[in-house]
């Protein structure tokens, strides 16, 4: 069975003295139906805390989506997005200033930036 293969691009991240795991949980996609969407990372809090059941303890989910970056030269194979760990790292203290707990627990935290959000950036 051929299909698309999905990158499994993710890492670690140290945000004021909390470690936090990243993945990519989806990549950019353009649709002419619902709206292009940019790439969304999803971000949790790297513990290995076990509960009383031996279970990973599981806390709240931030996932951050990106607004979708035109191509200068569209081509049938967009580029890849590249995470920057420091814009990365900026991106969740500004979630947390938002209202996301990361020891918290409960429903994902979604954070949309906009264009507003990312000036200033290379």
């Amino acid at each position: 069975m051929s299909g698309k293969k999905k990158r499994d691009i993710g890492g670690t991240l140290t945000v004021d003295g909390t470690e936090m795991r990243w993945s990519v949980k989806s990549e950019p996609v353009r649709s002419a139906t619902s709206g292009d969407i940019g790439l969304r990372l999803s971000v949790v809090l790297h513990d290995e805390t076990k509960t009383r059941h031996g279970t990973l303890k599981a806390w709240r989910e931030l996932v951050l989506q990106y607004p979708f970056e035109r191509q200068k030269h569209p081509s049938r194979f967009p580029e890849k997005p590249r995470v920057d760990p420091i814009h990365l790292a900026a991106d969740i203290k500004l979630a947390m200033e938002a209202g996301w707990e990361p020891r918290s627990r409960g429903r994902a935290f979604e954070l949309i930036l906009d264009e507003e959000d990312l000036t200033g950036r290379d």
